[in-house]
């Protein structure tokens, strides 16, 4: 099987576009599950600072698909190779027109835009957007799927190219954007369900609070979200207005700098979480934030005895 690359064109990204499909998730170089075995032919990696990019991997020529590209003729051996996409992620091309920025907090803002067609995804995926001059970044969709329309909720930061380009958009203007990639869905069972946001986590956990509310699912559910302030908490009162609909919920706040009139945690959401762990046996738990706080949560799970099986989180970070 041959594909076509673009020079400068991620693997991943001209496999898919061909109709062939590889193994992949995150499409960040986070996970790690799109790496293939270069036999012949020299490549660059894109995104040097990729989390999973690995010296190991230099020696045993294995190269991440979705931050790599070809410098001359290749042949690669991936683990498989597909016709069709996983059900999952069934990554698409879409244009996006940004139709208003909503100002939330301190440098954070809800950004939506209209699509060229019905965007396919699962609530707690995320987004690739392409932000120019080979800037691209990932944003959680925060909206549900079926509609012209996606939304991300976004934090400036200081000397963040890919934040201060989003920021900067003129309404009007015009994005690509490949979507869904992610493992941050919903799974099916019996058990409680545990989301946990921390800072603009919350773009994916209000998807996921979002479609549990439509369904009026009645399996317990456990929101946690945490941030340095109160202001620093976008969309609580939606989110809290959300978990009302819901039949057996409950909603705690963590903030790392409280005001004296706080009645939530003092700390992070490690903390509200620990707190309540032990009444949570058989859950699933659904994490988004910043990397550090996903890291020290999953851990702390992982400590307490629960299965990886039961953790899903974003990696893009």
């Amino acid at each position: 099987i041959g594909f076509d690359v673009v020079p400068g064109e991620r693997l991943l990204a001209a496999a898919r576009r061909a109709g062939v499909w590889l193994p992949f998730e995150c499409g960040w170089g986070s996970c790690g599950q799109c790496k293939v075995t270069l036999v012949e032919g020299e490549t660059t990696l894109l995104e040097p600072a990729a989390p999973s990019a690995d010296a190991r991997d230099v020696r045993r020529k294995r190269i991440l698909a979705c931050q790599s590209t070809a410098d001359n003729d290749l042949v690669i051996r991936p683990l498989r190779v597909g016709d069709a996409p996983e059900t999952e992620r069934p990554v698409g091309d879409y244009t996006g027109v940004l139709v208003s920025r909503e100002i939330l907090g301190p440098d954070v803002a809800r950004f939506a835009f209209e699509v060229d067609r019905p965007a396919t995804f699962r609530p707690g995926q995320h987004a690739i957007l392409d932000l120019g001059d080979g800037v691209r970044r990932c944003y959680s969709m925060a909206n549900l799927p079926g509609s012209a329309r996606v939304e991300f909720i976004a934090k400036r930061y200081p000397g963040g190219p890919g934040s201060a380009r989003l920021f900067d958009l003129p309404p009007g203007a015009e994005v690509a954007l490949e979507l869904p990639y992610g493992d941050m869905f919903l799974r099916d069972g019996p058990g409680p369900i545990v989301l946990i946001a921390g800072g603009t986590g919350i773009s994916a956990i209000l998807a996921l609070t979002r479609q549990l509310a439509e369904k009026e699912d009645a399996r317990p559910v456990t929101v946690i979200y945490g941030a340095r302030t109160r202001a620093d908490l976008a969309c609580w009162e939606e989110l809290a207005e959300l978990v009302e609909f819901l039949p057996a919920s409950e909603l705690t706040g963590a903030l790392a700098q409280p005001t004296s009139d706080w009645t939530g945690t003092t700390g992070f959401v490690t903390d509200a979480l620990a707190a309540g762990l032990e009444g949570l046996t058989g859950a699933t738990f659904y994490i988004a934030g910043p990397p550090v706080m996903t890291t020290a949560t999953v851990d702390l799970l992982v400590d307490r005895g629960v299965q990886l099986l039961d953790v899903h989180y974003d990696a893009f970070g």
